[in-house]
């Protein structure tokens, strides 16, 4: 501990204790495990926040918004994604902490979907999807009976320090499920980029029986695509 010098102060600033003690006012630092651990409860926080506001926005993509294992590993991921943007180590926007995560653990999008998706961010403010020519019956694995196939795209922006927010109107893409090859398609999506911000687009698959939704286990999927950091 150390005397205050012509000041009677108590509080804290940054990682410096003033307070007062039988009559004197010291002041000693935080200790090393304390600031640690305060710091790592400050980035679980604003971690945590962050991937709620994405829930909120993505939830009609997610199979299941209520599943807490989901919410606990988007956390995570959350929290990864942050890291590696402060320390400007994101680069391949598709392929990151927070890119490609599953909101269903035991449907991979990569199963169903045979073929890439090419995501662009374009300076106009719009996001661009790149879908290239495909066989349907040799490009995706359905279930059986489907004889169609609904992709949704959502692109969403928050800000992990303050409540703005932005989320696209749903884009779909029907995909007839028969052989054929079917040309090439490009779709764009609203960014709604801001400084500061975290921006994602994200996908769900739907099949279909003629008008009948096939509701069947591990066949619901919802993914994150494309994650970047303003």
């Amino acid at each position: 501990m150390a005397i205050q010098l012509n000041t009677a102060y108590t509080g804290r600033i940054n990682d410096i204790i003033y307070y007062e003690r039988l009559g004197d006012y010291l002041l000693r630092t935080v200790p090393m495990q304390a600031t640690n651990s305060i710091r790592s409860a400050s980035a679980f926080g604003k971690a945590a926040s962050a991937a709620r506001k994405l829930r909120v926005l993505l939830a009609p993509l997610i199979p299941n918004p209520r599943d807490k294992a989901m919410q606990n590993r988007l956390t995570v991921a959350v929290r990864q994604f942050l890291a590696t943007a402060e320390n400007g180590s994101v680069t391949d926007l598709q392929n990151n902490p927070l890119a490609g995560f599953s909101f269903a653990a035991d449907t991979a999008l990569r199963a169903s979907l045979l073929f890439p998706l090419d995501i662009v961010e374009t300076a106009e403010g719009t996001i661009s999807i790149g879908i290239p020519a495909i066989n349907p019956l040799a490009a995706i694995t359905a279930p059986a009976g489907t004889t169609r196939v609904v992709l949704s795209f959502i692109s969403v922006t928050i800000h992990p320090d303050n409540e703005l927010a932005f989320a696209s109107s749903p884009v779909l893409l029907e995909i007839p499920y028969a052989d054929g090859v079917l040309d090439s398609q490009t779709l764009e999506l609203d960014s709604g980029s801001m400084p500061g911000g975290i921006s994602v687009v994200a996908v769900s698959v739907s099949y279909w029986d003629a008008a009948s939704l096939i509701n069947a286990a591990g066949i619901k999927s919802g993914e994150i695509l494309f994650a970047v950091s303003s």
